[in-house]
């Protein structure tokens, strides 16, 4: 006779965390992702950085609001699947913070740092990140405000609140 295996049963406010967190890592990700590619086309290739934050401006309210209704629209996702969903909807927000900073920035930091010696790795921890860091705090404290909104609603759309 084989052992029961335990059954995982999570409360309301673990499953809170849980989608909160599940939703800002992957609007984190996808805003690190977008801002790699716009640092290093920054100096070649201007037009993407800026061609990035008009896509990322247009799809700004949307994105909020469909994080947060997202659980009215699509009643069958479940858990993981929506929050992942609900952070890729979320990746504008947390994306034009590090990209206004960005622009502020000189082009030629990156090349007068590469020209002291700096490699590709000291300058992300010495150069980037001190100089993206306030815009990063902002991105991130924006992050989870409005992934602890979105993971509410789906919360409160399980619970039978809200339609």
């Amino acid at each position: 006779m084989m052992p029961h295996s335990p059954v995982l049963v999570a409360g309301p406010f673990d499953t809170l965390i849980l989608d909160t967190a599940v939703c800002a890592v992957t609007a984190f990700m996808l805003m690190v992702l977008i801002v790699g590619t716009c640092m290093m086309a920054r100096s070649r290739r201007a037009w993407i950085s800026a061609g990035m934050r008009g896509v990322l401006l247009a799809l700004l309210l949307p994105g909020v609001a469909g994080a947060a209704y997202l659980p009215l629209f699509m009643p069958r996702a479940e858990g993981l699947v929506l929050s992942v969903l609900q952070g890729v909807l979320l990746c504008p927000l947390v994306t034009l913070f590090p990209l206004w900073a960005l622009e502020r920035l000189p082009a030629n930091v990156s090349r007068t740092a590469w020209g002291l010696g700096a490699g590709p790795w000291m300058q992300v921890r010495m150069l980037w990140l001190p100089l993206l860091g306030p815009a990063l705090m902002l991105s991130a404290c924006a992050g989870v405000v409005t992934s602890l909104m979105a993971a509410m609603a789906d919360l409160g759309r399980g619970m039978g609140v809200g339609g």
